[in-house]
């Protein structure tokens, strides 16, 4: 029995490092920037181009991560979100700041996972993902590429 203590107790011990290790092998950093810090800067006109650098720069590291498992193989991989190509820097960062002010009691939290979800719920995927609009397109990439600034 005492044996069995020993091995039960190596055995956990040794898993609970190779879980730990492998947290840390999968381990992201992540912006330390709260939520109610972008929505004041989105909220002011002279912060406004930094808002929407950061928001457009979180929905183009989502698409290029589709595009990315669609290139490794895996064309089953979720869209977090479907942006239609038609809009603007200035339309997401409304919508934004409307569900960030919607959401007051968690501007305490990290900014990108917030982001990440105002962009999910207000612009979801429908039914197959959104499609490019016309005049709009598709680049080599798997990508649309919109026509004017943003």
């Amino acid at each position: 029995m005492n044996s069995l203590l020993k091995f039960g107790f190596t055995f956990g011990l040794v898993g609970s490092v190779l879980l730990s290790y492998t947290n840390l092998a999968y381990a992201q950093r992540v912006s330390s920037m709260q939520a109610g810090r972008l929505l004041q800067l989105c909220t002011r006109s002279s912060g406004a181009q930094i808002c929407e650098a950061y928001i457009t720069g979180m929905a183009d590291s989502v698409a290029l991560t589709k595009v990315f498992d669609k290139n490794q193989g895996d064309s089953t991989a979720p869209a977090g979100f479907c942006i239609p190509v038609s809009t603007t820097g200035v339309q997401m960062r409304s919508a934004v700041v409307a569900w960030l002010k919607s959401k007051k009691d968690h501007l305490h939290e990290p900014v990108g996972g917030l982001v990440y979800t105002a962009l999910h719920e207000t612009f979801p995927c429908k039914g197959a993902e959104a499609k490019p609009a016309e005049g709009n397109a598709p680049s080599q990439s798997g990508l649309t590429e919109s026509k004017g600034h943003q």
